[in-house]
């Protein structure tokens, strides 16, 4: 389109400055009007064209400023808006305060300073001929472990009374001595710590033998090592056995696609002084130990001279035989033994045995579960390895061989348990084949404490869980940390410890209750394929519950025609065999000091007149509390007892307010009867035929299990009985209760992938029995009570708790998982 613009005339001038004669003037920049006259000036000039745009162009930028300006001011508004609504973060709570590792306290574990001082000096002793451990050979003397010793129970609650000063610390050193002849394992006490000047040998006076048999020590690194070593050997020799039957292979296969896998059980071997390991093979996939391949193989390696070791059996398919070389050949031959011939798996096969999540989805779209908010932040505190809660205090640790142990458990100041510990955890298994057959596993020679892991926020635990770590000198030449492997958390319960509603016909005159919260300790262990959670609970009415909830994987078998018997088909050519877990627990209860008794309260019936109805009779329930004299009494004396009964720890000379003897009431939930007490590889757990056992308080009496229980269960270095059958008398003195919780499995295919929590727990309670005037509970803030108003409506007491949350608990998921093992520094 042309555009017409108004010219001034060409003979016009202006103060005497040239006039531009050009035929046009150049429009200003941006969008112009199609039609635009310029007005003259008063001269007759006129306006200048390009001051005219650019009043126009400031009129677009003003108004562009402007809209930015409103949307600014309106972005602020919605902020400040959403800001208001949005709720903070909750406050952290009450104190959690690292461990002084400089100054450790009575009750803690050693520290990473004092596990090197002890090994280093015990190193730099030349009379021990010791060599480190990464230097160490099957023939070398070395340290396998180290740990703390506990002072005198004497001495340590002299020094809580403030009498005495803190004992020195030392440590118990577990060495190999496979240089000496016979070989053997030796213990020292070293101290005094953090600056050792001495050690000692000892021997637990409650051991059976004055020397601990090389035979019954652990198999460590430094043994897998040469043991993993033959198996490689001898697997490139069974090469075509493994592709041809399998399709896999251990010396030449890629990870993940065609690789086989050996894994150990134990006893090893038959009789005490034996050690001989029995390895068995499985594919390597996710869940591996659901899918084993009927290949089994036996290792001598008792003798510390490498040369000497050799494969003693070999069972393919349910055939044994005696040599690697036999096998092979009658293998190459035709129909001269039972093949198996597996079609590689695709991934839909072999998936039974993973988590991954497959099923029909219960929820169109994933939905978060319900989480534990702190509303008011955590309401109990850590100091190191002391913990404070309501009315609680206690100090725990970690021991490697049997993992979490808590002390000096007080309520409102006054001591309940000097210790309260597992002792052992065994899984012992029945089945036809050689593996199944043999399988008697005692957890403590395994390391439950050293080989517990990483807890996951979110799941393992609850995400306001407060993590600590655990450090550990076992089976390695430095000290090693395991991250966030013990938890601390308060719960719910999600239900109430007690309540009350008052009705009437037509109405109600009251309600009262109080939430059972409770703070729970734990710590959770993975021992070959079982997964244990152990938990410490400790409730506001003064009651302490021990729990032991079981998962992970069952231990599974190639299904020969024998093993139909001992389980049920968990999947194609598959068996998981019937088993028993049991775990026996150390509770030494301290009730208004350490002269203490055992009662039974028995129940029986009897026939009465009934007292307001002459010749009307009735049958009656009565108790009568019988103090047990004696160990034998205590323990095998009420194996026979078929009554009903309480059994209670009691101070006669500390009487309640009502004149009744203090006491606190052990009420075990996990009874499990004893299956396999007449096995001879069972002796070693002599612990699991009672219930309850009670005996007299010796300081060497400090475990009912050992590591060495493993590898000599039919001699067994360490016989619970022993305890007993002294026969100490038990009447108002320190005394020990040892408390056997279980449970009896038998698997089905609902354990697969992996067994369940929900049905696989045992607990046992510390309950208050006349301690207390009344419930200590009622001292709760946390109470609510309700009564109605005359006119309607409620009359609301929460003795001024605040039900209303106002803040959003702080974010600490899985993806806060690391899983490695840490060095230490110091």
């Amino acid at each position: 389109r042309t555009r017409t613009y108004g010219m001034a005339p060409m003979s016009a001038k202006h103060n005497g400055a040239h006039t531009d004669t050009s035929p046009e003037i150049q429009p200003c920049p941006g969008r112009v009007p199609e039609t635009f006259t310029m007005a003259s000036s008063k001269d007759g000039s006129s306006s200048d064209g390009p001051r005219r745009c650019t009043q126009l162009f400031a009129l677009k930028v003003t108004a562009f400023v402007s809209c930015v300006l409103c949307v600014l001011f309106i972005a602020v508004i919605i902020a400040l808006a959403v800001i208001k609504l949005e709720r903070p973060t909750c406050a952290p709570g009450y104190s959690v305060i690292p461990r002084d590792l400089e100054n450790p306290r009575v009750f803690d574990g050693l520290t990473p300073r004092e596990y090197i001082s002890a090994r280093d000096y015990l190193l730099n002793v030349k009379s021990l001929n010791l060599v480190p451990f990464s230097q160490a050979s099957i023939n070398s003397s070395y340290i396998y472990m180290i740990d703390h010793l506990m002072p005198l129970k004497d001495t340590v609650l002299t020094f809580l009374q403030g009498i005495s000063k803190q004992p020195e610390r030392t440590a118990k050193a577990i060495i190999i001595r496979g240089d000496m002849t016979p070989p053997r394992v030796e213990e020292y006490i070293v101290g005094p710590l953090p600056y050792p000047t001495y050690h000692k040998l000892v021997t637990n006076p409650s051991f059976t033998k004055s020397r601990i048999p090389y035979s019954a020590k652990p198999v460590d690194k430094i043994e897998y090592d040469v043991l993993y070593s033959m198996l490689y050997n001898i697997s490139v020799d069974l090469y075509p056995l493994m592709y041809g039957s399998y399709k896999l292979s251990y010396h030449n296969c890629t990870k993940g696609v065609d690789c086989l896998l050996w894994w150990d059980i134990a006893p090893r071997g038959r009789v005490s002084g034996e050690r001989k390991t029995w390895f068995w093979s499985f594919r390597d996939v996710e869940g591996f130990y659901l899918h084993p391949l009927g290949l089994e193989i036996q290792i001598d390696h008792e003798s510390t001279n490498v040369k000497e070791w050799k494969v003693t059996k070999i069972v393919y398919n349910g055939q044994q035989f005696y040599e690697v070389d036999d096998l092979v050949t009658r293998y190459g031959g035709v129909n001269l033994l039972r093949k198996i011939n597996y079609e590689p798996l695709g991934a839909k096969e072999y998936l039974y045995s993973s988590y991954n999540r497959r099923g029909k989805s219960e929820m169109p779209d994933p939905l978060q579960g319900p989480k534990l908010v702190e509303p008011d932040g955590r309401r109990y505190q850590v100091d190191g390895q002391h913990v404070s809660y309501m009315h609680w205090d206690f100090d725990f640790k970690m021991r490697p061989s049997t993992g979490l142990q808590v002390f000096d458990v007080r309520f409102q100041e006054e001591r309940i348990a000097y210790e309260i510990s597992l002792q052992d955890a065994v899984v012992f298994y029945s089945g036809y084949g050689p593996v199944q057959g043999t399988s008697m596993y005692f957890d403590a020679s395994w390391m439950m404490g050293a080989t517990c892991n990483e807890l996951v926020p979110g799941v393992d635990c609850p995400e306001t869980a407060v993590f600590l770590d655990a450090d550990f000198l076992t089976n390695t030449q430095d000290p090693w940390r395991i991250q966030n492997s013990v938890c601390i958390f308060e719960n719910t319960g999600n239900i109430p410890l007690r309540r009350h509603y008052t009705n009437f016909p037509g109405g109600y005159s009251g309600y009262a209750g109080l939430v059972d919260y409770h703070l729970i300790v734990r710590t959770i262990t993975n021992i070959w394929n079982y997964d244990y959670i152990f938990d410490y609970i400790f409730h506001q009415n003064g009651a302490v519950q021990v729990r032991v909830s079981a998962t992970g994987y069952v231990q599974a078998t190639y299904a020969l025609y024998g093993e139909r018997k001992f389980g049920y088909p968990i999947y194609n050519d598959v068996v998981a065999n019937i088993h028993q877990h049991l775990f026996n627990y150390k509770v030494d209860l301290d009730i208004n000091g350490v002269q203490n008794s055992y009662a039974t309260l028995d129940v029986s019936t009897h026939r009465t007149e009934v007292a307001w109805s002459k010749g009307v009779h009735k049958t009656e329930m009565v108790f009568e509390k019988n103090i047990q004299e004696n160990e034998l009494d205590a323990g095998p004396g009420q194996l026979n007892n078929t009554k009903p009964k309480y059994d209670v720890i009691l101070n006669m000379d500390a009487t309640s307010k009502f004149k009744s003897e203090r006491g606190y009431r052990i009420l075990n939930h996990g009874i499990s009867k004893f299956i396999l007490q007449e096995n001879e590889a069972t002796k070693a757990a002599n612990w699991a035929k009672y219930p309850l056992a009670v005996t007299k308080y010796h300081d060497f009496e400090d475990t009912s299990s050992s590591i060495y229980a493993q590898n000599d269960p039919w001699d067994p270095l360490l016989d619970f009985d022993k305890f007993i059958q002294n026969n100490d008398s038990i009447v108002n003195t320190d005394i020990v209760a040892w408390v056997t919780m279980g449970l009896l499995h038998i698997p089905h295919t609902e354990d697969v992938p992996s067994t369940t929590t929900a049905g696989s727990q045992v607990t046992f309670y510390l309950l208050p029995f006349n301690y207390f005037t009344e419930c200590p509970s009622v001292s709760s803030p946390n109470t609510v009570k309700i009564t109605p108003k005359r006119e309607g409506g409620i009359n609301l007491n929460t003795h001024g708790t605040s039900f209303e949350s106002t803040c959003v608990q702080k974010s600490n998921g899985p993806d806060k998982y690391d899983g490695r093992l840490h060095d230490v520094e110091l």
